[in-house]
């Protein structure tokens, strides 16, 4: 697959396939824990965010875990991404971007987790 180049200080924009912020480690090396308990407080994050750390109301987890169903998702975030009806739509909160497909997302996030 070639070899690893440090990316710090790339400012590239989702479309050109870099993150909404800089990017510190490439998405192929990001791994995360599935998070099993749904009563813990979730963030929102976009699925085209190479790191998954910041938040939409700008928290950073330095340690994230990925939760397929939350019951309780921060306010700030969902006011920072325009309500629940935002969410609904089918288009990125962050980038007015189509949403991928369930099975696109399902994918992403098994790469990320294995």
């Amino acid at each position: 697959m070639g070899e690893a180049v440090e990316t710090k200080g790339d400012t590239s924009t989702l479309a050109d396939g870099g993150a909404m912020e800089l990017v510190r480690v490439p998405a192929w090396e990001a791994k995360f824990k599935l998070n099993e308990n749904p009563d813990e407080l979730a963030h929102l994050i976009c699925c085209r965010d190479l790191e998954w750390r910041k938040a939409a109301c700008g928290y950073e987890e330095p340690d994230p875990t990925i939760m397929m169903e939350a019951n309780v998702i921060c306010t700030m975030c969902i006011e920072a991404v325009g309500g629940p009806a935002a969410l609904a739509e089918g288009r990125c909160p962050f980038d007015d971007q189509p949403c991928p497909d369930d099975e696109t997302l399902k994918q992403i996030i098994k790469d990320r987790t294995s």
